[in-house]
């Protein structure tokens, strides 16, 4: 596709309607979507609690790019460019692993814990071994979350963090354990999957198990108006004395790109779980299960749900035009034992039922967008006012 052509596609956007074919389904704009959204956005990368101890490191691919997140000696955490200085090798082949260095498998070229070249260089190169540390990755941390931008100049971090951090310190993420992940590759296009993510007005069709613990498909319906009424100011009074925040149902971002509210769950249910009792120890300063949930998003690579005992966070990951690489993380308390504190049958289910529900009609969408009975459909001005908005997100990113 030609560049007049992407042109072409971003001027005919609708807001309030779905994207044209060619934005699901066209390498030209995957490309430029991994240029534009992906490497110049800040993307989750994981968990401080994966890389507890110094030497602990993870790697994160974003395209052909791929970063190595590290615990120095120091306490610190970084990351790097995964990439020798050399001749280029990819330094890191694994996932996941400790070391007091990293040592490309080349030439046996070493890098210390913060990215600094362990040899001498001067003689045999010409150039000073403090010229040829690995390339530093801008990074940011907030509430046990790490985020990296492979851009020179990423965009500001602050106004996110400010929203972000006080709404994730009671849930102790930065203190927990992951219990477990899964991961998927999902047949559909990273933006299908976002589009499902931003509305539930699927969700009577396809997530029973979800509907039964949450609000969200009575909202702005009159008929349940005085019951959620109700119930939002009951747990607004009893948060305000817990110290946590007044609770919102409503699931617009708090800004273009992220948000952090919390949200009150039904009548008997203290976690998302299948029955709604409590499955584990419960989280980070919580004094009790009465907490509702935490829901945080941030454009174009995360989301969690936290209840009272356990988090369930999600990586979204483009691989091309038509495949996205998801990664759900299940996070307990740090001391939490499994088969002792909580089983992995019982914390599970609800969102892995409630995940992979969404894969299939995601797959679903994807064969139908790339079909020769596909346009773009209106989108509904209440139940999916913020897929809307993420589509008016992602267009404003590509025009900019």
């Amino acid at each position: 596709m030609a560049a007049g052509s992407l042109q072409a596609l971003r001027a005919a956007y609708r807001s309030g309607w779905a994207l044209d074919a060619g934005f699901y389904a066209d390498p030209a704009v995957f490309d430029q979507d991994m240029a534009v959204i992906f490497a110049r956005n800040w993307q989750f990368a994981g968990h401080d609690c994966e890389i507890p101890q110094a030497g602990d490191w993870f790697t994160h691919a974003i395209g052909r790019d791929s970063v190595i997140v590290a615990r120095g000696r120091d306490g610190r955490v970084r990351a790097f460019h995964n990439v020798c200085r050399h001749r280029g090798a990819r330094i890191c082949a694994q996932e996941r692993g400790r070391a007091p260095a990293f040592v490309c498998p080349y030439h046996a070229w070493a890098y210390d814990l913060t990215g600094k070249l362990m040899r001498d260089t001067t003689a045999e190169h010409g150039v000073a071994s403090s010229e040829l540390g690995l390339r530093p990755v801008a990074m940011r941390q907030v509430g046990g979350l790490i985020f990296v931008s492979l851009a020179e100049q990423p965009p500001d971090f602050a106004a996110a963090e400010a929203v972000l951090a006080p709404a994730l310190r009671p849930q102790g993420v930065a203190r927990a354990k992951i219990a477990t992940t899964a991961e998927y590759l999902v047949q559909a296009n990273w933006k299908v999957i976002w589009e499902n993510n931003r509305e539930c007005f699927h969700c009577p069709t396809t997530h029973p198990e979800y509907i039964r613990a949450n609000y969200d498909i009575q909202l702005n319906d009159p008929r349940h108006e005085a019951e959620i009424a109700a119930r939002t100011d009951a747990c607004a009074a009893d948060w305000k004395r817990k110290g946590l925040e007044v609770p919102s149902l409503q699931s617009d971002m708090t800004g273009a790109w992220y948000r952090a509210n919390r949200t009150p769950l039904r009548p008997g249910w203290a976690s998302e779980s299948l029955d709604g009792a409590q499955v584990a120890p419960l989280m980070g300063e919580y004094p009790d299960a009465e907490v509702g949930t935490l829901r945080t998003t941030v454009f174009p690579s995360f989301w969690m749900h936290g209840s009272c005992d356990h988090a369930v966070s999600t990586r979204v990951t483009p691989v091309g035009p038509d495949q996205t690489k998801v990664k759900v993380y299940w996070l307990v308390a740090g001391h939490a034992q499994e088969g002792r504190d909580y089983r992995l049958d019982r914390i599970m289910p609800f969102w892995q039922r409630t995940s992979e529900q969404d894969w299939t009609i995601c797959e679903a969408v994807q064969k139908g967008v790339q079909s020769r009975g596909y346009v773009p459909g209106p989108l509904a001005k209440v139940k999916e006012r913020n897929v809307a908005q993420f589509l008016d997100w992602y267009v404003g990113q590509l025009a900019a």
